[in-house]
């Protein structure tokens, strides 16, 4: 039971790695022949065992395929001038900063657009007169283009994400939007009543408690301004923003206890109803009714499972908070949803809480035996430190794997802030957003709110303390897939199992974690438009051709190599000497790392002209403008055309003399998969 969702998200991790989409028919013949072979072999147990595992695995596999083939989101194949689109608003993120991003649905595109018939679309909007709302019809001059890819192989695709929302291009604005037809102001817990209820809070609350307010009530966190949102991240806080089962506990646990107690003042419902089932019902009607409110994300959704879980067991008299729990509850979320096994929020919202359950698990005994000789202030509070610094350590060192793959960053001082800060929201923040949800529906929300604003002003407070203590987190370049994938395994092996096996999980993560350590980051970097150029020097930083190409990829392709910033790079006259790592001139520049193979010259060209010499001695010819003569030195040549079909380039040069040099694409990367546009 334990393992079912762990092989069954082998199986969706197998579908995303493909090369191309697979059919249908693919993950059904694979379903078909397991059963087949189990209904034979059921007998046999290890057989049975292994005939089970791999039967999940094409599950999930299916799964994958049949989501995909489902959405068949259309994708914009070029980019569009600016023109008149008219289209329903799905969704509205309005940020601190007073822009824009709206999602409209079915677009209809003027000037005789004969593209795929998009079903959504997100534009950035600078100006506006009038704030749209969700389920508002309205009308924009806007410009559009396909959704962009990578910056490099391997990295965050964008495009996919989007693609399973069933967003087929990005754009930018350049006129204000014009609303043509207001939503219906209809009552109810739709994404329209989100976003006013969102827009009200910041309304009653300024500045980033306001905005955090909104982000803890309504799951919209757009209106927190980025400073803040490092903050957090940085002093390991990053988790109070999003909706989790902090917030669902505390809240169902309030309704639970609250109607129990009045229930409990009647003494003929007490004597002859079971109010305490009566009590979790309740408790799970407002379990729905925040999960409709907050949007539904992935930890929202998955707290609710578990509390939706529990109550049933105290409907049925029985015991749910364990490891099983949890594992139902991953189970729901990959069947429904399973692309979101690629996502942050899951990764690290589930490795904390089987990291939790399994600790609690193992060490429940004696706790609960620390916990009754508890008495007294003095022995209490320290008791209730004690539990917070464990549970602190417990849930940092389980997403620490994950924070380095996605973030590049490691959190020195996150026991320090979540000591700090977790007795302020579960104890000051939490109950007033109780009180707010109670109290809103009759008008009487800011009694909740100001209160609210104190303490959310005082976890900033601590964010900000922490986040610029000398020394508050470290930058780690990039770790591959495959290491990660083993951490999580080996964790996994050790959480679930509870005989002497367990114990063979140790090794797993220490060779995950050894592998971590002794990832080769790329020595060359290209983007996908062939104007930005990155080379790593031999104290491993990577410097620029250019400071003014491409913001967002010089920032992350400097966050991946465990830098703050990446800086132009830097040369010496045009001569390459033996003591000169890089010489330019106005039309290339010649690069021989020093921590590299001694023979290999390599030519960044930007014109032309410059490759009849060079073609003649580089050994790796690398040329934003298209190479049409022959190059009889170089062992690899890359030329514009290349960076048009295939996108960024990514090479790792070799160590020794005629070793091979090692060439990664965006386009190999990606696969040829619905969301990855083929040129």
């Amino acid at each position: 039971m334990l393992w079912a969702p762990v092989f069954f998200a082998m199986g969706i991790g197998g579908y995303f790695s493909f090369p191309y989409e697979p059919t249908l028919i693919i993950g059904i013949s694979a379903c078909a022949g397991l059963a087949v072979g189990l209904f034979l072999f059921w007998r046999f147990f290890l057989m049975r065992l292994l005939l089970i595992a791999l039967l999940l695995s094409a599950g999930g596999f299916l799964t994958g395929t049949l989501r995909s083939h489902q959405l068949a989101t259309p994708v914009l194949d070029k980019k569009l001038s600016p023109r008149m689109i008219t289209g329903r608003v799905t969704d509205v993120r309005h940020y601190s900063t007073g822009k824009l991003h709206i999602v409209l649905s079915d677009p209809v595109m003027a000037w005789g657009y004969e593209g795929p018939a998009l079903h959504k679309i997100r534009i950035k909007v600078q100006k506006f007169d009038q704030l749209p709302q969700p389920e508002d019809k309205i009308r924009i001059r806007a410009g559009l283009l396909p959704p962009p890819p990578p910056t490099m192989p391997g990295d965050f695709d964008y495009a996919r994400q989007i693609w399973f929302q069933g967003i087929g291009a990005v754009g930018y604005a350049i006129s204000k939007p014009e609303i043509l037809e207001k939503g219906p102001d209809t009552w109810g817990l739709t994404t329209r009543q989100r976003q006013v209820t969102a827009e009200d809070i910041r309304a009653s609350l300024d500045g980033d408690a306001g905005g955090m307010a909104a982000a803890l009530i309504t799951g919209l966190r757009a209106g927190i301004s980025k400073e803040v949102v490092e903050d957090m991240r940085d002093s390991g806080l990053a988790h109070f923003l999003a909706i989790s089962g902090l917030h669902m506990g505390l809240l169902c646990g309030a309704a639970f206890f609250s109607s129990r107690f009045l229930l409990s003042r009647s003494e003929y419902l007490t004597l002859r109803y079971p109010i305490k089932k009566w009590a979790a019902v309740i408790a799970i009607g407002a379990g729905v009714v925040y999960v409709l409110l907050s949007g539904g994300s992935t930890p929202t959704v998955r707290a609710f499972i578990m509390a939706l879980i529990l109550f049933l067991g105290v409907l049925t008299d029985r015991k749910a908070i364990s490891l099983r729990l949890v594992a139902i509850a991953a189970m729901v979320i990959l069947v429904l949803t399973p692309e979101v096994i690629l996502s942050v929020s899951f990764q690290m919202s589930f490795s904390a809480v089987v990291a939790l359950v399994a600790a609690y698990e193992k060490i429940n005994i004696r706790w609960n035996r620390l916990s009754g000789q508890s008495r007294g202030w003095i022995r209490r509070t320290g008791f209730y430190i004690g539990t917070m610094l464990f549970t602190t350590l417990v849930a940092e060192v389980a997403i620490a794997p994950f924070a380095l793959f996605h973030f590049n960053k490691l959190v020195q001082y996150g026991l320090v802030a979540n000591l700090l800060a977790m007795p302020v929201m579960a104890s000051w923040v939490m109950p007033c957003i109780v009180a707010y949800l109670v109290l809103a529906p009759f008008g009487l929300g800011d009694l909740a709110l100001v209160p609210m604003s104190y303490g959310l002003e005082l976890i900033m407070l601590i964010a900000k303390t922490v986040s610029e203590t000398p020394g508050s987190y470290s930058l780690i370049p990039s770790m591959a897939l495959a290491p990660l994938v083993m951490m999580s395994l080996g964790a996994l092996w050790f959480s679930i199992w509870r005989s002497r096996w367990q114990a063979m999980g140790l090794p797993v993560i220490l060779v995950g974690f050894v592998a971590a350590l002794f990832t080769i980051q790329p020595d060359i970097l290209i983007d996908n438009s062939g104007r930005l150029i990155g080379v790593r020097d031999v104290d491993h930083q990577i410097s620029l051709s250019s400071l003014r190409a491409g913001r967002m990829t010089r920032a992350r392709w400097a966050q991946r190599n465990g830098q703050a910033k990446a800086e132009k790079w830097s040369y010496n006259g045009d001569n390459l000497g033996e003591d000169t790592a890089m010489s330019c001139d106005s039309l290339s520049c010649l690069y021989r790392p020093a921590h590299k193979s001694p023979d290999t010259l390599i030519a960044l060209v930007r014109d032309e002209l410059a490759l009849t010499e060079d073609c003649r001695h580089a050994q790796v010819v690398i040329s934003l403008v298209p190479v049409e003569i022959n190059c009889p030195s170089a062992r690899l040549v890359i030329d514009r055309w290349d960076f048009y079909h295939k996108g960024g380039h990514a090479l790792w040069l070799p160590e020794h003399s005629g070793d091979w040099i090692t060439v990664k694409t965006v386009a190999g990367s990606r696969g040829d998969r619905p969301w990855s546009r083929r040129r």
